[in-house]
């Protein structure tokens, strides 16, 4: 019955999660743990893939899946998903070669109004199967507000999708039998924590194979946890599994490690996967730990070891929630300057009707308003329709004379309108590209942006990074797009390198 109740239980939460804006707002923090990153889109899926399971285990509990079968599903489970991050790394190493791209870096890849971004530990080329499934299908415009790997199409052979498309689907068929098979085969007692450890891990790795890749550290802890269940069948057996493999996990861990800090040199890389890497594996040990607590025979040792994963999972939690939810349930002081980016196509906010424009250009208007009174973040992005983790358009300008802020990148122009290029810089913002390569359209620039229209670029103070740190960046990042997207650029990569300050 608790698998039932389990089933049920996501199926609700789906439900209010694509329903209510409140529950979604302060829901994403939490369930986005388990699926890395801000798209909403990963979050649907593990719940209703979870919903699906926990409905399978419900109806299959008594029969189970066989030895046999659990076998086999095991076996072609292993293949598809080793064939999946091959097409996946595959796609990467293809991408990053047509464009002679730096490995260790982010590439935002910009084509129309699209963008995509690729970093070593969490490919994103692999997710051009959705978009292929979408136009063969007929309903490619259903996925134009979410990430589905388009702007790859015409560098990514078809190959690479298709054998994508073949292993996702794959894997969630083989799961279906796989995870009732393994835990059928655990004592009652120790069922619904193992099925919880099935289910996050498999829906890690599914994930993983479109958008993450094999070096993504969900992937690496998942396949892991994956494995020693399918080896096992008892605490007893994991204890024994574990002193006999331990060498294993250790030196392929050091390997992952090592081949980062090549890469980079500079640590970021590593940091970033042990960072998050540590976070994860403390949730599955946790379940793990909660799920066989009575075979424990040291009581003192249980809870120490429960103690630290609650006081780090705790802190980890307050850590989100400082970075998520807590900027946009600050009050702006009344006399705040906002600034809403309206690219003169699309809906425009009833708020926004009949106000200022303090700029306009072919392209683009920038709408200004003060506020009357104090009023929270995310009820001005409410006001506004703004998704407070997918903002475009929405900034927030500091009272009294601001610094500027700039970037510096490299660009390489993909497709051009005409042959002949001609930038016409706008006033409220200052572009300086140097020659790197004229024949592939390769250029240094260097973008330094008017305070006065502009928001605050915290990546430039070197302080703590907020979600809304995040969306003031990438209503920078949108309007450069848009800004060559008008001057006839139609596709490019931006590579950044850096970001400053100056009075």
């Amino acid at each position: 019955m608790i698998f039932l109740l389990f089933s049920i239980l996501s199926l609700f939460t789906l439900i209010l999660y694509g329903v209510f804006f409140s529950f979604h707002f302060y829901s994403h923090f939490i369930l986005s743990m388990f699926v890395h990153g801000v798209s909403g889109g990963k979050v649907y899926f593990l719940l209703l893939y979870s919903m699906v399971l926990f409905l399978l285990l419900f109806l299959r509990r008594k029969r189970g899946s066989g030895p046999r079968w659990t076998r086999w599903a095991g076996k072609l489970f292993v293949f598809f998903v080793v064939l999946g991050m091959m097409a996946s790394i595959g796609s990467y190493l293809h991408y990053i070669k047509t464009y002679s791209l730096p490995v260790e870096a982010h590439h935002y890849h910009f084509k129309g109004i699209y963008n995509s971004v690729n970093y070593f530990p969490h490919i994103h080329t692999s997710k051009l199967y959705l978009y292929q499934i979408g136009h063969l299908l007929g309903f490619e415009q259903a996925l134009k507000n979410m990430d589905d790997g388009r702007v790859f199409v015409d560098v990514i052979p078809a190959f690479y999708p298709y054998v994508t498309l073949c292993s996702v689907l794959s894997a969630i068929f083989l799961s279906f039998f796989l995870v009732p098979g393994i835990v059928s085969r655990w004592e009652d007692r120790n069922q619904t924590g193992i099925s919880i450890l099935c289910i996050l891990s498999s829906n890690s790795i599914v994930k993983c194979l479109s958008d993450g890749g094999p070096f993504a550290y969900d992937f690496l802890i998942a396949i892991g946890i994956l494995h020693i269940l399918m080896c096992t069948k008892t605490p007893e057996e994991v204890q024994a599994f574990l002193k006999r493999r331990w060498k294993v996990f250790f030196w392929v861990s050091f390997g992952v490690l090592s081949l980062e800090c090549l890469i980079d040199p500079s640590f970021g890389m590593v940091t970033y996967t042990l960072k998050n890497g540590i976070v994860i594996l403390s949730i599955y040990g946790f379940i793990y730990v909660m799920t066989i607590r009575a075979a424990l025979h040291h009581p003192w040792l249980k809870w120490t070891f429960l103690t630290v994963l609650v006081l780090f999972l705790s802190y980890t939690v307050f850590l989100r929630y400082s970075v998520y939810i807590k900027p946009f349930l600050v009050y702006l002081d009344e006399g705040t300057e906002i600034h809403y980016f309206y690219y003169k196509e699309g809906h425009l906010p009833e708020r926004l009707k009949g106000g200022h424009v303090k700029f306009d250009s072919s392209f683009l208007k920038i709408y200004s308003f003060s506020l009357e009174k104090r009023e929270k973040v995310l009820d001005l992005y409410r006001t506004l329709g703004e998704n407070p983790y997918r903002n475009r358009h929405l900034a927030m300008i500091p009272s009294g004379k601001g610094r500027a802020y700039g970037m510096l990148g490299r660009f390489i122009f993909l497709t051009l309108e005409k042959r002949e290029l001609v930038l016409r810089v706008l006033d409220i913002f200052d572009l300086k590209l140097r020659e790197e390569d004229l024949d592939r359209k390769s250029f240094y620039g260097e973008i330094a942006f008017d305070p006065s229209f502009f928001p605050v670029l915290s990546h430039a103070e070197g302080e703590k990074i907020t979600q809304l740190d995040e969306n003031h960046k990438f209503v920078m990042y949108y309007f450069l797009n848009r800004f060559f997207h008008h001057a006839g650029v139609k596709e490019y990569i931006f590579t950044p390198m850096g970001f400053y300050r100056f009075n």
